[in-house]
């Protein structure tokens, strides 16, 4: 698969670790793509015998390669995660994988039958194509050339024979821009419904939120092949905490908090907050880091602070917009979500 044009979303960044270079600039790969396998295999094996069959449904040189700015991977779940998307709609999403030469998507164009003839032997000739790790190779392949794939009436998705840390962070990013759409239609959606004079408040909460977010991902381990994947998730998770509170203080579900009990977790976090730093790095050569880990103090003091920023952005909003929630309440909350956060580290 060749890397798109544009990226539609901070997290499908991951994606260009992936996907390589753009089709001008990619060298010649062998097909079968076995380039990430890192092991031996034969070619009397079934998922290589596959591929070669699959050579049959071939296609001639695409004449829209490189004529479209697109990103047919962004553009392909967008319209998967429409109620409803017509012929049209994946026909754009067709010529934008043929005109970017993501193979990628046009597996799944084809192993689905959208916007074009199901046609499992095409989808095999581009799954035999794309970067993967050969136990991803031989399930995906054998997957798409069983009578399973023909009967068994499931969408077939990249993502869902993964045995890799690389692909788990590229299916990661996949998931957590799906989930982000979602996200950022609902906050929308309260954000109209808020009285005018909440509205300013309620932009910077979302900031603050996002911001915090952004540097907490800094807290995140990326020791492995998988911690693009963790930092995904880690993002995700703070991002549905906060919409997670926001909904329950809108409706007044949050167990109510005594200034008493706030500042005993004032003093837990702070107690936290000083452990996590005082902790001694078991790397000589990398002495700011927190143990054996990639994550460093400095990540953790600008994730603290952003996390400062963000839980006093909730009070001037909760002050305009009449939620029956007080701010005490909701900064007991998030203070104990920022303990737990910092024992896990």
């Amino acid at each position: 698969m060749r890397r798109p044009h544009v990226l539609r979303s901070a997290a499908l960044a991951a994606l260009l670790t992936w996907a390589g270079a753009t089709h001008a600039a990619q060298p010649a790969v062998p097909y079968p793509n076995t380039e990430g396998f890192g092991i031996d295999f034969e070619k009397s094996e079934d998922w290589y015998q596959n591929c070669m069959r699959a050579l049959r449904a071939a296609p001639p040189p695409s004449p829209i390669l490189g004529k479209l700015r697109c990103d047919a991977t962004d553009l392909y779940y967008r319209k998967r995660d429409q109620e409803s998307t017509s012929s049209a709609e994946w026909r754009e999403v067709h010529d934008c994988a043929e005109a970017t030469g993501d193979d990628a998507v046009l597996m799944m164009l084809y192993a689905n039958g959208y916007g074009v003839a199901r046609d499992l032997e095409r989808a095999v000739y581009h799954a035999c194509k794309l970067d993967s790790a050969k136990a991803e190779m031989e399930i995906r392949v054998g997957y798409l050339a069983s009578p399973a794939a023909a009967s068994d009436g499931q969408a077939f998705d990249l993502c869902d024979h993964i045995t890799s840390g690389r692909m788990g962070g590229v299916c990661a990013a996949i998931s957590q821009t799906r989930a982000e759409r979602v996200r950022a239609a609902r906050l929308d959606r309260f954000a109209a419904g808020l009285p005018p004079r909440a509205r300013p408040a309620f932009a910077r909460l979302r900031e603050a939120a996002a911001a915090f977010t952004r540097k907490s991902a800094g807290e995140v381990d990326m020791t492995g092949t998988g911690g693009a994947g963790f930092t995904f998730r880690h993002s995700g998770r703070r991002a549905e905490e906060f919409l997670d509170t926001l909904f329950k203080a809108a409706g007044g579900k949050l167990p109510v908090a005594s200034p008493a009990q706030f500042a005993k977790l004032d003093r837990e976090l702070n107690d936290a907050y000083q452990k996590v730093l005082a902790l001694p790095s078991e790397q000589d050569t990398h002495p700011e880091r927190i143990r054996g880990s990639t994550v460093k103090r400095a990540d953790v003091r600008d994730a603290e602070r952003a996390w400062l920023a963000y839980r006093d952005a909730w009070e001037p909003f909760l002050a305009t917009a009449g939620l029956p929630t007080d701010a005490l309440t909701v900064k007991a909350l998030l203070t104990r979500q920022r303990i737990a956060q910092l024992k896990r580290l």
